[in-house]
């Protein structure tokens, strides 16, 4: 994934939030691009985890209770998922689109 795209990709699940991401995941079908649904998995899911463990600071958290704090938690959710999924080779990825290859070949 390339820098553009990355950020885009961040920037996108930013403002959608991690439900419609995943709702945005479903709706791509059976027939979406491997290497992009596998991409966007992947983020998503290391979102996910940022979020879960930063939630075991407590209800302050980085940010405190204020007026945005929601707003800057989640910031620092999607972009820290955002550069676990693209600089640690989770490779959660590439064994995901390998399995989307399968299925897809495997239903032709």
């Amino acid at each position: 994934m390339d820098v553009l795209n990355s950020t885009t990709t961040a920037a996108n699940f930013n403002a959608e939030g991690i439900e419609r991401g995943l709702a945005r995941l479903s709706a791509m079908g059976d027939g979406a691009d491997p290497t992009e649904a596998a991409e966007m998995f992947e983020a998503l899911l290391a979102t996910m985890l940022v979020k879960e463990a930063r939630r075991s600071l407590g209800e302050g958290g980085f940010f405190g209770e204020g007026p945005g704090a929601d707003v800057f938690n989640g910031w620092l959710d999607q972009h820290v998922g955002q550069a676990l999924a693209d600089g640690w080779n989770l490779d959660l990825a590439g064994m995901v689109r390998t399995g989307l290859i399968e299925k897809q070949e495997g239903s032709k």
